[in-house]
């Protein structure tokens, strides 16, 4: 399965994918469900299990214990927080925890997957997952596929797989290698750059290229279309449903898409 370096080549670096909501507020067990889910979908892909660091802030060890994996114990894990100082704020749940080959701290690790949620502040609620260069993405079919599982499991109002290479230049918006806008948070533009597939109430949009360039490209295109900011949409969400099979246009995104190297996905 190719990897992230593989697929983004010497644009690799800082490879994520980010997914963001609106006020929505969550109870530890509706939460808990949607991080089980996403825990053991990212475990089966790799083969890894998740860890969390326990050593005090304040010291330069580390010290990593196995996260739970079921709901209910995840519940427990994931405690209503507030911020100290601004205790009049809405609490809201938190967590940073990695995918990693043992509790070694020398263990490879693939994966870091972080989260601020359950808030009904407008713009607490986000998920970021960071992917090691040799995180298996696989290509552009298959990398759609378990985003579009992310994208379903969390519910976001939008959601994006880039890298820093894009980000510096793009900022916020929809441009990206992969993407999915909620079409009820949302008016989008359409661009002939990307390749787009409706997905429950909103829609996937693969860029045709796979470089900083392409997307660089497409971003420019978007934002003279007048493409939305994403603080521009409701304060509070109103969450999009989603099938539970997946588009029959996803097998065909190899054939469509050029990658890093100026040839299909499907090449060698």
């Amino acid at each position: 399965m190719r990897s992230v370096e593989e697929i983004f080549g010497a644009d690799r670096s800082d490879a994520y994918i980010n997914l963001n909501w609106a006020g929505r507020r969550e109870t530890p067990s509706v939460l808990a469900g949607r991080l089980a889910s996403t825990l053991s979908m990212l475990s089966d892909r790799t083969g890894m299990s998740w860890y969390r660091d326990t050593a005090d802030r304040n010291s330069h060890d580390v010290n990593f214990e196995l996260v739970p994996t079921g709901a209910e114990a995840l519940a427990e894990f994931l405690n209503p927080r507030t911020d100290e100082g601004w205790m009049d704020l809405p609490p809201w749940m938190g967590f940073h925890i990695l995918l990693r080959a043992s509790s070694d701290r020398n263990a490879k690790t693939l994966a870091t997957l972080s989260g601020s949620t359950a808030s009904s502040m407008e713009r607490r609620n986000e998920i970021h997952l960071e992917l090691a260069d040799d995180f298996p993405l696989g290509t552009p079919s298959e990398a759609a596929r378990w985003f579009l599982e992310l994208v379903r499991t969390w519910q976001p109002d939008h959601a994006r797989l880039s890298n820093s290479a894009a980000q510096r230049v793009t900022g916020l918006t929809r441009a990206a290698y992969l993407s999915w806008t909620s079409a009820i948070a949302y008016t989008e533009p359409e661009s002939a750059q990307e390749i787009g597939i409706a997905f429950g109430d909103g829609k996937l949009r693969a860029a045709r290229v796979w470089t900083p360039e392409g997307i660089v490209a497409l971003n420019r295109e978007l934002a003279q279309a007048g493409a939305p900011r994403y603080s521009n949409r409701p304060t509070q969400q109103n969450p999009p449903t989603f099938p539970e099979d997946y588009p029959e246009e996803l097998s065909t995104l190899d054939r469509e898409i050029i990658v890093e190297y100026g040839v299909s996905a499907t090449d060698e």
